[in-house]
């Protein structure tokens, strides 16, 4: 998908907890020059996402009705989101991790530096310079 250039690019925020979602839309549209789309569980992130055109795609693993470690390998294996980067929050251990063949350097886990997960949204989303 081509970017037009002065387009702000667009993060799908996958998170299930009201003041988690709260926090992330406050400091996101504070630090950021970006667009938010939330998703409160796995299902209805796996029915939108794929149509949705999002640039980078914040996953939680704990969701209610699709968790998080089944949606990522659904998306990795969808054509429209395969190449999205995914950054996963978690609390969860490294053996469920493993299962989903994370890269490494995509991961946060909780509880976590909320000026980590800014830097680590601006290297993968880097701002068009005109």
């Amino acid at each position: 998908m081509e970017e037009v250039p002065g387009t702000r690019k667009l993060i799908a925020v996958v998170e299930d907890d009201p003041l988690l979602s709260d926090l992330f839309y406050d400091m996101l549209e504070r630090c950021g020059n970006w667009r938010l789309h939330f998703f409160t569980d796995g299902q209805s992130a796996k029915d939108q996402l794929p149509s949705l055109g999002a640039d980078l795609i914040l996953l939680d693993i704990g969701l209610p009705n699709l968790d998080g470690v089944s949606l990522y390998k659904i998306l990795r294996g969808h054509s429209h989101t395969r190449d999205i980067p995914v950054v996963v929050i978690t609390g969860s251990h490294d053996w469920e991790l493993h299962r989903m063949g994370l890269q490494a350097g995509l991961l946060l886990r909780k509880p976590f530096n909320m000026q980590e997960l800014i830097d680590i949204l601006k290297a993968l989303l880097p701002e068009e310079v005109d």
